[in-house]
């Protein structure tokens, strides 16, 4: 269930300007990976060749946080906000060079050019699993119970309270139908009424009303009431539980139109893939749907 990125080609190009002596001896960074770090709000992009003692960074700035969604988005280069530098050192640096809190005095800078103009286009795809085992489509709109989350990422596809993880029984591939005998076709992860007795499963707390009818039992020779045909007790529960899923991100980012300047010295660069990483975010969301 992984949406896939498109990795373009670019091609890179490079010239320089040189009034003295320009100390560029590289700006190679094709078989350097890109990194990251910071906070959602502001992260740091970089790739570092280690041979040539340089790297190449861009630091971005956004208010509604980065990754959380699928989108592309320009950054305009403004040299406060949002801003590149390229740099050369005395030896090669470590990843957390820029990461860390405190400016390192370690390794010293030998150049230094920061962008006066250009733009940094970033490329968000996102996954979101609700991890119920079932293999699903993730363009598929299909939203069962209507609570505002498609199927695909909805641990409780039927809106009955029960995860779907915990309705499909032991083989995905055939999910439970509990009152399959009485000619119901539905699966129970995507039947209301899972043992067919008239009885929403989501009312079928008659013990304790907590959002979740697994642990109301009268019979336990039999299971939950909900899977219970001759238990038809109702407790109206217009109400669903906390949802849960996964989102994970892959990026992209390209510079493009970059002028980096150094006193009279200038860098200018047309495209500049800066390279593709994934997940380079992951984090649990949790939300209550609205009950419709």
């Amino acid at each position: 269930m992984k949406k896939l990125l498109l990795i373009l080609g670019f091609t890179v190009l490079l010239n320089a300007c040189n009034d003295g002596d320009l100390i560029v001896t590289s700006f190679d960074f094709d078989n350097a990976n890109l990194e990251t770090c910071g906070s959602l709000e502001t992260v740091v992009f970089f790739k570092i060749n280690s041979e040539a003692q340089e790297s190449i960074s861009a630091s971005l700035t956004d208010a509604n946080g980065f990754f959380l969604q699928t989108d592309t988005v320009d950054y305009v280069l403004d040299g406060t906000s949002n801003f590149a530098n390229y740099r050369k050192y005395t030896e090669a640096i470590a990843s957390n060079y820029f990461c860390s809190s405190v400016p390192p005095t370690s390794p010293q800078v030998t150049a230094d050019y920061f962008a006066s103009s250009g733009t940094a286009r970033l490329t968000t795809a996102t996954t979101l699993d609700d991890n119920d085992n079932l293999e699903e489509a993730i363009d598929d709109t299909i939203d069962t119970d209507e609570d505002g989350i498609p199927n695909y990422y909805d641990f409780d596809d039927d809106g009955d309270n029960v995860p779907t993880a915990a309705e499909l029984g032991p083989d995905p591939l055939n999910p439970r139908n509990t009152d399959a005998a009485t000619g119901d076709t539905i699966p129970d992860y995507l039947d209301p009424d899972d043992d067919g007795d008239g009885v929403l499963t989501r009312y079928e707390e008659n013990f304790t009303q907590d959002l979740n009818p697994t642990n109301d039992i009268t019979d336990p020779t039999v299971g939950p009431d909900y899977l219970n045909a001759n238990i038809s007790t109702a407790v109206v529960v217009d109400e669903y539980r906390l949802h849960a899923y996964n989102l994970t991100s892959d990026i992209m980012l390209v510079l493009e139109n970059l002028v980096l300047i150094n006193e009279s010295e200038q860098i200018t660069q047309e495209v500049l893939n800066m390279g593709e990483k994934t997940n380079v975010f992951s984090t649990i969301i949790t939300e209550t749907p609205p009950f419709n």
